[in-house]
């Protein structure tokens, strides 16, 4: 339903129900309402003249989600063409759908003859009843349960502004900015659960939800340090077992991200070039612990003549720490230094600003098209993903694996080069 009130107040009220073929009988039905309203500011009160336009809205919505196929009873798992095993998952004949509730706010402003505007957005997401696979004590006969469990709290705030520098007869420059920023929480898990993991690089790194952390958080296990954080040796010169106690070393997601779009208009010809990026975001990088190990990187040129000395200290038998002074070779250090199960050594800033696009377009005056019975032709060339500007060690921070068919962020596992498409492309419109 909508209604509106002197074409200055809207509202919008929606209501969904869905029955899911995945969910148990009892609770296969789900309703998930919406409220979203606005306000016309400069219709509604008398603003300055610099206004162009003013809008206000707001919104409250739920959305709500069922699960896979086969989760709700006892299946044979089909692992070859004739052949079946039992299940290493738990089932649950009561799972309940997944409920997002949602809450924005934002802002639309245009000023100047709309030749500046902006618009923000803040919003609050709370999911409850996740369903989530939790591990179990193998002596049950199942290594993990499904169960519904969770609340995850996500906030942020997303923000674009819109400008025209300039604006003559023949020549036209616009330009917009975005930039955006989210955080999600893990508030409840079930019942005696603290942590959940939810990705894996075999046991080197896991993406875990831990209660009171963010989603995201990644943890592993590092060097064994001093007292004064000095890496600690043994007597034969390598870097010590690494410290047992796993802790964590980033977050997969980034601080923030932004974009910047300039468009230059010139009689018939259209320029565009797209940037984009983002700040912050760790990446545990398999690539750079090959490429270290096979010392093939410039990180292991240092020690290839005459061995090196590592910088750390070696415990002796009373508990105290002496400087390490044990010379060995480059190649036994770097493979020890950057081990694969080393994720201090391993896991990245993927911090980024990458040349995203830029286009070059010509459009053939309308005169002469039409003759040819066209109403308009056009003839471009563009390049994408150009260059990549970064301190990550690998080909490209823009890197996920997959996890069960799951795209999960904060792994990168010996990827290929990012490609650089270039091309051309001729528009006609009859």
């Amino acid at each position: 339903a909508q209604v509106d009130y002197k074409d200055k107040i809207f509202m919008q009220v929606t209501g969904r129900n869905d029955w899911s073929s995945t969910l148990p009988y009892e609770n296969n039905s789900f309703f998930y309402p919406s409220v979203s309203t606005s306000f016309v500011l400069d219709e509604l009160f008398e603003l300055p003249q610099v206004f162009s336009f003013a809008k206000a809205r707001a919104s409250w919505a739920q959305v709500g989600n069922d699960t896979r196929p086969y989760q709700t009873a006892r299946y044979y798992d089909k692992i070859y063409s004739n052949n079946f095993t039992n299940p290493t998952t738990l089932y649950n004949a009561d799972l309940k759908p997944e409920i997002t509730s949602s809450y924005e706010a934002g802002l639309d402003i245009r000023m100047f003859g709309n030749r500046f505007g902006f618009d923000v957005a803040v919003y609050r997401n709370n999911s409850r009843n996740q369903i989530l696979e939790i591990p179990l004590d193998p002596t049950t006969g199942y290594s993990r349960a499904l169960m519904n469990a969770g609340l995850i709290s996500s906030r942020g705030v997303e923000v674009m502004i819109t400008g025209k520098p300039v604006v003559k007869d023949k020549f036209k420059w616009n330009t917009t900015l975005t930039w955006s920023r989210n955080r999600s929480y893990v508030l409840e898990l079930t019942e005696g659960l603290t942590n959940q993991v939810l990705a894996s690089h075999e046991s080197n790194v896991t993406i875990e939800a831990r209660v009171g952390g963010r989603m995201g958080d990644m943890y592993g296990r590092g060097f064994q340090r001093s007292p004064e954080g000095e890496i600690i040796y043994t007597t034969d010169g390598l870097p010590a077992e690494l410290d047992p106690n796993v802790r964590k070393m980033g977050n997969a997601f980034a601080d923030w991200k932004g974009s910047i779009l300039n468009e230059l208009s010139y009689k018939q010809f259209r320029f565009t070039v797209l940037l984009d990026g983002q700040y912050g975001g760790d990446v545990y990088s398999q690539t750079n612990h090959k490429l270290n190990t096979l010392g093939k990187t410039k990180v292991t040129l240092p020690g290839r003549e005459g061995g090196l000395v590592g910088d750390g200290v070696v415990k002796q038998g009373d508990g105290s720490f002496i400087p390490n002074t044990k010379n060995v070779s480059a190649q036994k250090y770097y493979e020890e230094y950057y081990k694969i199960s080393n994720a201090e050594t391993n896991i990245f800033d993927a911090s980024f600003i990458k040349i995203r696009e830029v286009r070059l377009e010509y459009n053939i005056p309308k005169t002469f098209v039409r003759r040819l019975g066209m109403q308009q032709a056009a003839v471009a060339f563009y390049g994408r993903d150009l260059f990549n500007f970064t301190k990550f060690p690998a080909f490209d921070p823009e890197v996920a694996m997959l996890n069960s068919g799951t795209i999960v962020p904060g792994v990168e596992m010996t990827q290929f080069p990012s490609t650089r498409t270039m091309g051309m492309n001729v528009t006609l419109k009859f």
